[in-house]
C-alpha cells in the first residue's frame, strides 16, 4: 500500500511540476429544426463541440500555446473540416507560427462573406443538412478548394503593419487531416491533391466611418493521385486555385462579396473537355441592437470535364461538358438573447441544375431555425 500511494505521489509531484499553463475550456452547442418543400424535415444538430486551450509565456518572452476542439456528433472518427482542430503555436514579435490541424491562410485572412446572415449564411452548412441535391460543389460548398479543411500543415503569420497582415501555409499532403489518425505513411493514390502551399494577404482600414477589409489569396499544389484516365495514365491536373473577399461596414449595415475559381484543378491534362470549377457569393446585415437581419445571393458552377465525368459514380445524363449550376437566395433574421445564447431563423430558395434541359431537379424552398449556446 505504501508502494502505491508513493507512486501516485511522484506522478502527482511530477504533473504539477510541469503544469505551468492556465487552461480554458469553452464549448459550443445547438439544436436545429428545419423543413421545407421537396425535402425532409426534422431536429438535428452541427458543430456541437468542446474544447480546451492553453498558452505560456517563455523565458525569452514568446508565447507558446495550444488548442484542441472536437465536434461531438464525430468524436468516434473525427472531422476533416474545423473547428475540429489539434494545433500549438508559438508567437513572437515578428510572426505567429502554428503547427498541426488548423485552417489554412485563405481560410484565415480572405473575409468569409458565406458567414454573414443570421443562421450562418451558407457557410454553416445547415440548409444542406436538409438539401442534400447540390450538384457542384468540391468540399465545402461555395467556396474554394479546401476551404476551412483541418489539415496537417504549418501556417506562419505575419503582425498586422499598417492594416497589412500576410500568411502562408505549407501542407505536405492534402489528404491528411484532423480526421486522420497520427501516422503519416501516404498511399499510393488518393482523391487529395499533394503537397500544396497557401499565401494569402488582407489589408483592414478605416475611412470616413467606413471601415473594410480585403483579402486574397492563391492556392497551388501537386496533382491528385487517383482518379486516372486509365490503370496506365494519371496525367491529372496540378492544383491552381484562387479567392478573394471584400467586406465593408457602415454603422450598422454591412455588405461583403466572395468569388472563388478553382479553375482545372480537378480536371486532367488530356481533357478533351476541360474541368472548371468556380462561384461567388454576396451579402448584406442590418444591425438593430439585439436583432440582425440580411439577405444572401451565392451561386456555382462546375464542368467536370472528360475525365472526372468517365470516372464518377455519381453520373447523371448530362454530358462532360454541360455546366452544373447551384444557386441561393437566402434572407434571416437573428437574435442575442444574451449569456451566450443566440436564435436565428433562416429562409433559403435553392435551384440545382446539371445542365441538361431534359433532366427535372428539386429546387427545394428550406426553412430551417436553431437556438446555439456558446460558453
Amino acid at each position: 500500500m505504501k508502494k502505491v500511494l508513493s507512486i501516485v505521489s511522484l506522478f502527482s509531484f511530477l504533473i504539477l511540476s510541469t503544469a505551468h499553463a492556465d487552461v480554458k475550456v469553452s464549448g459550443f452547442m445547438q439544436q436545429i429544426v428545419g423543413m421545407g418543400d421537396e425535402v425532409d424535415g426534422g431536429v438535428t444538430e452541427k458543430f456541437t463541440r468542446f474544447g480546451f486551450a492553453a498558452d505560456t509565456t517563455t523565458d525569452n518572452g514568446w508565447t507558446v500555446g495550444g488548442s484542441m476542439a472536437m465536434e461531438f456528433s464525430l468524436l468516434s472518427s473525427g472531422a476533416a473540416y474545423g473547428p475540429t482542430s489539434n494545433q500549438m503555436y508559438v508567437q513572437t514579435g515578428a510572426a505567429t507560427i502554428t503547427v498541426g490541424n488548423t485552417a489554412n491562410a485563405a481560410s484565415l485572412l480572405v473575409p468569409r462573406i458565406g458567414v454573414m446572415v443570421p443562421g450562418a449564411g451558407h457557410d454553416g452548412g445547415y440548409q444542406f443538412l436538409f438539401d442534400t441535391g447540390m450538384l457542384a460543389s468540391h468540399g465545402v460548398p461555395l467556396s474554394e478548394a479546401y476551404y476551412a479543411m483541418s489539415n496537417s500543415s504549418i501556417t506562419v503569420q505575419s503582425p498586422s503593419i499598417n492594416g497589412f497582415n500576410v500568411a502562408g501555409t505549407y501542407t505536405p499532403a492534402m489528404e491528411f487531416n484532423s480526421a486522420d489518425g497520427v501516422a503519416r505513411s501516404a498511399n499510393d493514390e488518393s482523391p487529395d491533391h499533394g503537397e500544396t502551399a497557401h499565401l494569402a494577404i488582407s489589408y483592414s482600414a478605416e475611412m470616413d466611418g467606413i471601415s473594410y477589409t480585403i483579402g486574397a489569396a492563391t492556392i497551388n499544389g501537386n496533382s491528385q493521385s487517383s482518379s486516372c484516365r486509365d490503370d496506365n495514365t494519371c496525367n491529372n491536373n496540378d492544383l491552381a486555385s484562387m479567392t478573394a473577399g471584400l467586406k465593408v461596414t457602415m454603422g450598422n449595415i454591412s455588405f461583403g462579396a466572395h468569388v472563388f475559381d478553382n479553375q482545372d484543378s480537378f480536371g486532367s491534362a488530356g481533357d478533351a473537355v476541360k474541368a472548371k470549377h468556380s462561384g461567388y457569393t454576396f451579402a448584406s446585415e442590418y444591425a438593430m441592437g439585439s436583432i440582425t437581419v440580411g439577405a444572401g445571393y451565392a451561386h456555382q458552377e462546375l464542368v467536370r470535364g472528360t475525365r472526372a465525368q468517365a470516372r464518377a459514380t455519381t453520373l447523371t445524363a448530362a454530358d462532360a461538358g454541360n455546366v452544373r449550376e447551384d444557386t441561393l437566395t437566402y434572407v434571416g433574421i437573428g437574435y442575442n438573447m444574451g449569456g451566450g445564447v443566440n436564435t436565428y431563423i433562416q429562409l433559403n430558395n435553392m435551384n440545382h441544375s446539371d445542365g441538361d434541359h431534359a433532366t427535372t431537379e428539386a429546387d427545394p424552398q428550406v426553412l430551417f431555425a436553431g437556438i446555439s449556446l456558446g460558453f
